[in-house]
């Protein structure tokens, strides 16, 4: 109470005032140098940290990092607990790792306990999402410390550089796959055809009927004749005739042999008359004619019989399949009396004839007739193989386009037309439409392998790899595009080995930047150089970064000088890119991105 007074008579009210805020001042700094905290703040920089990887890199769709922080001998105060917080810190926002809590040695708070004098460490490791600005942006650590009821920044600073971002170089490229015409231009041609022949005989005649068979050679023959005609005419080409003379079971196997070898001969002969009509010379003798027989036609014999409504058709059967001896079969068959009898006039006449196929080719419209159908008003007459063709037949898209559409018109129930008018949508950039078009082909033909590879594709071009990723799987099979787009998908979501094996045997663009995030740089630059991109803006790029991870001064220098000269915008990419910062404040870089 004296030294209040005393000094209250030193010192008006308000100056009493001020001296005591100002002791009170002095008083927080002595404590907190007392307590620990400000000593550790002044010897922040006496923190070590190794940062894992330095740049950070991106891969997936995150942004990882591992670090080692270490503290010196007789820095870290006995009973202050200290919280980290590394972050990416950019030029528009700053995107914090989670925090870690490390303490002091008689600290009751939970954390990694640091001896004050031996010193100690910690390791960390944490990821984030990536977002553009990373691109550029350094990697901050900012500490504070706590003891008891006073908190104190302890300080920051940049312990590493972020982001390299070289996956996001994988280009969307992704392949829809055509659904493919089975145009043949030329085609089988067949006619079948029957003579028929009276019982013992194998004598032609062409006024041979069996009413009760309701079989009649005047009938076979004119068709045989106007086939023949036909078949050897624009736009058909006969090739050759098979002929196969039959005998029915009944009578001696010796005479059956001989009768079906003779209606063979006999059938060609009268075929050879028919072209000499036509002003054709063709001996029967020729190998134009292919004759062979059947002996007995048992066969034949239970197809009839099979199809007939006779009352003892069954009974009948069962002999013929329960004996092997061809006697003892007909015997048992004829003691069946009228039912032999309707077997003979029945069945047995339709099986004393020789088999004939006229064998030929047809020749379909050219490609000029096919593409201008295709592209008039009155395309209706292409079938849709011939439609479907037409349109591998030029090279602009809007026509082949405007051809799909006109499939797809004509043949609606085609997946085929639909799937190919989705692929020129898809190639345009119209990925809706596209997606439109695969859906309804998709309708058509359920489970189709080709259609499903096409709207995987359009679910990657929209981002939505889920969606992609089931439906390459579904679409296992259709061909080397699908592992392709798969590989795409692999890339962005950071499974480079899953990628590198998906562009086995492809030498592309995204084929070397596989194997370069794989770790194999040999292997990328090999592949780019045999790649069609290898002398494009692009491929002298990612070959500058090749050059970048193997230590190859000259090739970065080289490459970008080759890339920029190609693209002007890739002095700004290269400027920035965290693949070069080796170099970027050497003479020769700048100059090659000038």
């Amino acid at each position: 109470m004296r030294l209040k007074n005393h000094l209250n008579t030193f010192y008006p009210h308000t100056q009493m005032n001020k001296f005591r805020t100002l002791s009170y001042i002095l008083l927080g700094f002595a404590v907190a140098g007392c307590n620990g905290l400000g000593k550790m703040a002044k010897n922040f920089n006496q923190v070590k940290y190794e940062v894992t990887p330095n740049p950070l890199e991106l891969h997936g769709d995150s942004v990882a990092i591992a670090i080692k922080g270490t503290y010196p001998a007789k820095y870290f105060a006995k009973k202050v607990d200290a919280t980290v917080t590394p972050s990416v810190k950019s030029s528009t926002a700053d995107h914090p790792f989670k925090s870690v809590t490390n303490v002091g040695e008689k600290s009751t708070t939970a954390g990694n306990k640091v001896n004050y004098k031996t010193g100690g460490s910690f390791t960390y490791s944490d990821k984030i999402a990536y977002t553009a600005d990373m691109k550029a942006a350094d990697v901050m650590i900012k500490a504070s410390g706590t003891k008891g009821k006073t908190t104190k920044d302890l300080g920051s600073m940049k312990i590493a550089d972020g982001t390299i971002v070289t996956p996001l170089l994988v280009r969307s490229d992704e392949q829809v796959i055509s659904g493919k015409d089975q145009f043949q231009r030329i085609t089988p041609a067949t006619y079948a055809g029957t003579m028929y022949y009276l019982i013992n005989t194998s004598t032609v005649n062409q006024n041979f009927k069996v009413k009760q068979c309701n079989i009649s050679n005047k009938a076979e023959f004119n068709n045989l004749d106007s086939a023949v005609k036909a078949m050897t005419m624009a736009p058909y080409s006969l090739k050759g005739i098979s002929i196969m003379g039959y005998a029915s079971p009944d009578g001696t196997e010796k005479i059956n042999a001989d009768l079906s070898v003779n209606r063979a001969k006999a059938s060609a002969k009268y075929l050879s008359g028919v072209f000499k009509k036509l002003k054709m010379k063709i001996s029967p003798d020729s190998s134009f004619f292919a004759t062979s027989n059947t002996n007995e036609d048992w066969g034949g014999f239970q197809q009839l019989m099979q199809s007939s409504d006779m009352a003892q058709k069954d009974m009948i059967l069962r002999i013929v399949s329960s004996n092997s001896d061809a006697e003892a079969r007909e015997m048992e068959i004829k003691k069946m009396g009228k039912a032999y009898t309707e077997i003979a006039e029945g069945v047995l006449p339709k099986l004393r004839r020789s088999a004939i196929t006229l064998n030929g080719e047809k020749t379909g419209r050219s490609d000029e007739q096919i593409s201008a159908l295709a592209k008039s008003s009155t395309p209706d007459s292409l079938s849709v193989e011939e439609i479907l063709y037409a349109a591998t037949l030029t090279q602009d898209n809007a026509e082949k386009l405007s051809i799909y559409r006109t499939a797809e018109r004509l043949y609606p129930q085609e997946w085929r037309a639909a799937n190919n008018v989705g692929t020129m949508l898809f190639m345009s950039g119209d990925i809706d439409g596209a997606m439109t078009e695969f859906t309804k082909a998709d309708q058509l033909s359920a489970g189709n392998t080709t259609v499903k590879n096409n709207l995987g594709a359009c679910y990657s071009r929209k981002g939505d790899r889920a969606n992609a990723t089931m439906m390459y799987a579904a679409a296992a099979g259709a061909g080397p595009e699908v592992n392709q787009n798969q590989g795409i998908l692999d890339i962005r979501n950071g499974n480079y080995g899953s990628a590198v094996s998906n562009y086995s045997n492809t030498n592309s663009f995204n084929a070397a930047l596989a194997k370069l995030l794989s770790g194999d740089k040999d292997g990328a630059m090999s592949t780019i150089d045999a790649s069609p991109d290898k002398e494009t803006a692009a491929g002298y790029y990612l070959k500058a970064i090749i050059s970048a991870r193997k230590g190859d001064a000259s090739g970065v220098v080289a490459n970008l000088k080759s890339s920029v000269e190609k693209d002007a915008t890739m002095k700004a990419m290269a400027a920035e890119d965290r693949e070069f910062i080796k170099w970027f404040n050497d003479s020769s870089f700048k100059a090659a991105i000038q």
